[in-house]
């Protein structure tokens, strides 16, 4: 704010008080009048009526030279406001988001691949073991008879093998270690989290329309539907 409207309404504010000082004034000589006082006379009152009218001209006056600090301050503010804009359009690039969002997109297809790899080679192994399980004979009594060759496996809910004494390893869809991976990562954003799991929720056209608006387009190669 430029330093002329404080002025000018510093100027307003003294104006206003002189202006109701001076009423005031007319109004405490008409009641003394009323009151009996003598010595008051109609020049008296005509002066101080004079005065009151005088400063109400100057309100006026500082309300006025007010409006007009007021409008130059706004213009002042929104010509750096239009500067600010120019520059940050010309100086703005979204080389750098690209560039982030290919490492990310990179680093998910890995993810994707090696959970992928790591689910298939358990479910193969896990299939198998429920088949030979049920061939050694599982029963009610015996549900695991194949831990007499020290496994037992599983393919519901998850595939997952156990080599008895040893440990245990399961197959993690895939969609459930990039869900935790992506929170883990956005543990200290939360409501950026949020936002993120709506985004993913919405429709297509709007994903796209978000990857456009960001300039992400050509960085994530339209794979956005």
């Amino acid at each position: 704010m430029l330093p002329d409207v404080t002025a000018a309404r510093t100027a307003l504010e003294t104006a206003q008080r002189e202006a109701e000082e001076a009423r005031a004034l007319v109004d405490t000589l008409a009641e003394r009048v009323r009151d009996g006082a003598e010595d008051i006379t109609g020049a008296d009152i005509a002066a101080q009526r004079q005065l009151a009218e005088l400063a109400d001209l100057r309100v006026t006056a500082a309300e006025r030279k007010l409006k007009d600090a007021v409008a130059a301050d706004l213009d002042a503010r929104a010509q750096v406001a239009a500067g600010r804009v120019r520059a940050l359009v010309a100086a703005d690039s979204a080389d750098a988001l690209c560039d982030a969002a290919r490492d990310v997109v990179a680093a998910v297809h890995a993810l994707v691949r090696v959970a992928d790899e790591r689910a298939s080679a358990i479910r193969d192994v896990a299939a198998e073991g429920v088949r030979l399980n049920e061939e050694l004979g599982r029963s009610d009594n015996e549900p695991w008879p194949s831990r007499a060759y020290g496994f037992m496996a599983q393919t519901s809910p998850d595939a997952s093998v156990t080599a008895v004494g040893e440990g245990r390893t399961t197959s993690v869809p895939v969609h459930r270690i990039l869900g935790a991976v992506l929170a883990s990562a956005l543990i200290e954003h939360g409501s950026t989290r949020n936002e993120v799991a709506r985004v993913m929720e919405g429709a297509r056209e709007g994903i796209r329309h978000t990857a456009e608006q960001a300039g992400l387009a050509v960085a994530l190669n339209g794979r956005v539907e």
